[in-house]
């Protein structure tokens, strides 16, 4: 408990000073600059604070395991920031990505998190391309069928997501990120604090229905299937908002 806040407080003094740390290791990695800031502009401060994580255009950073965040919509967003600040996520040290995300939100006041969720739900979704939609061995056919029985219903067929569920779109997002996080609920890192009403699903979806690791891979490979190839957006494609 005590290295736990300690480190927090090694993070909150790294935002406020101007660098913050991703990696496996928190401690040893080299940090990305992030600078402190008390912008309002929702395009400033996405560009001074998330952008060394998240990238430019929001797509993610393999080498930080940062994923893609691009035209994600704003209640859920939304809700992720309040999970981070309240505790219901990143408040494992062993969860690094997570426990650093938790830091930031917690040094952004509500106002600049009001505004930089709506920029982001703004900025073009970006498709996974190349190592970050490729999976090798897996069976994208044996991962429909676990979709269609255990992920449609709250995902919707296409992914799409569905904020009745407050169920997310899994298309835009990496195949290496959505496999870590299914990881995470399975094994508890995420999704099993209290009041965790839709993480507390996916705890038990991942536990009770995903057997091993090949099936959990299975169905991200077919997650990746359901990306549109081209730069068009699935939501204007099949005629659905982003709710």
């Amino acid at each position: 408990m005590n290295t736990c806040k300690s480190l927090l407080a090694f993070v909150m003094t790294a935002i406020i000073g101007g660098t913050v740390m991703h990696g496996a290791d928190p401690v040893a990695a080299v940090p990305p600059v992030i600078a402190a800031t008390k912008a309002t502009d929702g395009r400033v401060i996405f560009e001074t604070v998330c952008a060394q994580c998240h990238g430019t255009a929001g797509e993610g950073k393999p080498e930080l395991k940062s994923p893609s965040i691009a035209g994600m919509p704003s209640w859920y967003v939304n809700t992720q920031f309040a999970n981070l600040r309240e505790g219901r996520r990143g408040h494992d040290a062993a969860d690094p990505q997570s426990f650093m995300m938790a830091a930031i939100a917690k040094a952004l006041e509500p106002e600049q998190i009001k505004a930089v969720v709506a920029h982001v739900e703004q900025m073009p979704m970006k498709v996974p391309v190349g190592k970050d939609r490729e999976m090798a061995n897996t069976n994208p056919q044996e991962g429909m069928r676990l979709f269609q029985e255990r992920c449609m219903e709250c995902h919707r067929y296409n992914a799409s997501g569905e904020m009745a569920f407050g169920s997310p779109p899994l298309i835009g997002r990496q195949g290496w990120y959505l496999e870590e996080q299914l990881k995470k609920f399975k094994s508890g890192k995420r999704g099993a604090v209290k009041n965790d009403v839709n993480g507390a699903k996916m705890v038990q979806m991942t536990t009770l229905f995903i057997e091993d690791e090949q099936m959990l891979r299975d169905v991200v490979a077919y997650i990746m299937t359901l990306n549109p190839e081209s730069k068009e957006s699935p939501f204007e494609s099949a005629g659905q908002g982003a709710h």
